[in-house]
């Protein structure tokens, strides 16, 4: 099973980014077997966005490693 990033084609009703631009939209996490099927679920989940449609892409998921860092007084990094 694949996971695939999806976002609605729908513009947004309220005035942000995602207005207009779908790359600033918030993207939906959908495991399914096919972009079809990554597709019908959130036609599903939005029924009556179905004609304006979604976009399906493949998501390639990655390792973060988070790392702190340390200050001394003056805000030197400390090794």
């Amino acid at each position: 099973m694949k996971e695939y990033r999806c976002t609605r084609n729908a513009s947004y009703s309220h005035n942000c980014l995602g207005h207009h631009d779908t790359t600033a939209r918030q993207g939906y996490y959908i495991q399914a077997n096919t972009d079809e099927e990554a597709w019908e679920k959130m036609a599903m989940r939005f029924p009556t966005e179905v004609d304006t449609g979604f976009t399906v892409e493949v998501w390639q998921s990655f390792d973060v490693k988070v790392v702190g860092i340390k200050r001394d007084d003056q805000g030197n990094i400390i090794s």
